[in-house]
């Protein structure tokens, strides 16, 4: 996974990230209001020494470091089975001495000889009578504890700087905390979702991703057609300066100076359904026209017909003519400098009639007056038409659109066609992204060409 991987699944699922975070974060507010309030109110002591009558300096140093010290070992004491119970009798609670010590704190603030004992409650006064009578429990047993056997006053006292109070609001939940943490916590599930997905993803996105592809491999790229928005249509007719038809044009001329390529027929093919090629060959049709090439187009799509629709013809076509119901050149129309074999009424199982000899002998007869024949052929994925269709061709060109075929489909379209001798001249990437980290070189430097203007 490569950092141009998690940018593209970033700019395509990244509403996916906002929305879990947004979750998350509304999880933590109405956890806010689910969770039981907690209060929790704080009383401070202060553990004193009583240092002899004109102690020195050093004496009143060491007095204060013997309190220091009392003051953390009283932290033990103060969670003791002992005072918890003299707690519970105060109180008349029904608590173990277990379960009290989870609503009760103590803590020695370091260095100094103060103590600070906390109870916690459901409601802010209950949080305050816990606290003092946790804090008076504490000093008695202190008291007990260390005063002297021989009788005598303790030198040690404990002395109350703070009673504890009722609290304003209560500890826990924290609307705050509570959204902060389910935001973070949203974002992070947001962020291994795309993580997994930039993973996981196997589609093609740029011309590098299909060369990796281990049957095509070796084979040419000859260009892209920039992704456009709408259903694709036969832009040299349309927008003739436009980039749509410039790409074409290219994808045409590299097409014409493949090396080795036998070019007399061409059958041009999708790996997949979700690939159109109608538009490709109409437009590549035309390009080559434009470059003087006499140029004969056969719609051998018979399950959908669309590059007869997309050229506006009707009447029979090839279905018919492989039928015997009509014949090839009534047949034929000639459209924008190229002529057109349609498709013809759409049959229910084409494989039987492009599998017979008559195909091969309308390529022939076409191909004996112009100088190229391309043949639109249905997607190679799933159907066999696709094979009996290339197989009459020369060479076939496969299509395949950015971001809709994976790496095993095009690898599977490529291997079905060269298992039955189809000899595949190159790739061209439909809807091909013209900005971004996937941007194809092909079609992102493009500009929409205007027409000379004229002079005087």
């Amino acid at each position: 996974m490569t950092s141009t991987t998690v940018l593209r699944a970033l700019r395509k699922w990244w509403w996916v990230v906002v929305v879990l975070t947004l979750v998350g974060g509304t999880a933590g507010a109405l956890s806010t209001a689910v969770i039981a309030p907690t209060y929790k109110a704080t009383g401070s002591l202060v553990v004193t020494y009583n240092a002899p009558v004109g102690a020195s300096s050093s004496d009143l140093v060491q007095a204060n470091t013997f309190a220091v010290q009392k003051a953390v070992a009283y932290q033990q004491i103060a969670l003791s089975e002992r005072v918890l119970s003299v707690v519970i009798a105060d109180l008349g609670l029904s608590d173990t001495p277990e379960e009290l010590a989870l609503d009760l704190e103590v803590e020695a603030t370091l260095n100094t000889p103060i103590l600070q004992l906390s109870g916690k409650a459901g409601t802010a006064g209950d949080a305050a009578v816990l606290a003092q009578a946790y804090i008076t429990a504490f000093t008695e047993v202190i008291a007990e504890v260390e005063t002297p056997s021989t009788g005598g006053a303790s030198p040690v006292r404990i002395e109350t700087l703070q009673e504890p109070i009722a609290p304003p609001k209560p500890e826990t939940p924290d609307l705050l905390v509570n959204v902060a943490i389910g935001l973070g916590a949203g974002l992070a599930v947001g962020l291994i979702w795309l993580a997994v997905a930039a993973a996981t993803d196997r589609r093609i996105h740029t011309r590098d991703e299909i060369t990796e592809t281990a049957a095509l491999s070796k084979r040419r790229i000859l260009g892209g057609v920039p992704a456009a928005h709408g259903a694709a249509g036969v832009a040299l007719i349309s927008q003739p300066l436009g980039r749509e038809a410039e790409a074409y044009r290219t994808i045409a001329a590299t097409l014409g100076h493949t090396p080795d390529a036998r070019l007399g027929v061409v059958a041009i093919a999708a790996a997949t359904p979700r690939d159109n090629t109608s538009a490709l060959t109409a437009n590549i049709a035309l390009a080559m026209n434009e470059f003087g090439v006499r140029v004969a187009v056969i719609d051998a799509n018979l399950r959908s017909g669309r590059l007869s629709a997309l050229l506006g013809l009707t009447g029979p076509g090839l279905a018919e003519v492989l039928r015997g119901d009509a014949e090839l050149t009534p047949s034929l129309h000639q459209t924008e400098g190229i002529t057109v074999l349609a498709a013809g009424k759409s049959v229910d199982s084409p494989a039987e009639l492009l599998s017979g000899t008559e195909l091969g002998n309308v390529v022939k007869e076409l191909r004996a007056s112009h100088d190229m024949v391309f043949i639109d052929a249905p997607p190679a994925l799933p159907l066999s038409d696709t094979i009996f269709a290339a197989s009459v061709a020369q060479s076939t060109v496969l299509a395949v659109s950015a971001g809709r075929v994976t790496t095993g489909q095009l690898d599977s379209a490529a291997q079905a066609l060269e298992a039955v001798g189809v000899e595949v001249i190159g790739v061209v990437m439909m809807n091909a992204p013209v900005r971004g980290s996937d941007a194809d070189p092909s079609t992102s430097l493009y500009r929409e060409l205007q027409p000379a203007r004229k002079t005087d």
